[in-house]
């Protein structure tokens, strides 16, 4: 790419193309790869869980989200009112498998799964 073609790149992009040609160290890959938990998408050492968080990934290829936060817990949990709206499930469905853990009521993965595949299909 000429130098105006890279530049347009990196105004969409960000820092992709700079880290494309980063040359790289087979041993090292080769080594560190021993480490990375595929179905986790992140690096395990022991106990210890290496990903990079959503604003690193926005550091390193210098590209912004586009004004996107990610959701951060601010002590307030929704109304179940709001939460059967969004699922699209009664309240008394919703009531009934509902569960409580920690002294925090939640719905769990599986029936929020089941809902969103049922949603899917319908074409919602």
């Amino acid at each position: 790419m000429d130098q105006v073609q890279r530049q347009a790149f990196s105004k969409v992009y960000g820092k992709i193309w700079d880290l494309a040609m980063i040359e790289l160290s087979v041993e090292a890959i080769t080594s560190i790869t021993q480490y990375y938990e595929q179905s986790l998408r992140c690096f395990t050492f022991g106990d210890f869980q290496l990903a990079p968080t959503i604003e690193e990934f926005e550091g390193i290829l210098g590209c912004p989200i586009g004004g996107m936060k990610p959701y951060l817990f601010s002590g307030y949990y929704p109304s179940m009112v709001r939460i059967t709206g969004v699922v699209k499930i009664l309240e008394r469905q919703l009531d009934q498998v509902k569960q409580s853990r920690n002294g925090v009521a939640g719905i769990p993965r599986k029936c929020l799964e089941e809902k969103a595949e049922t949603l899917a299909s319908q074409g919602k």
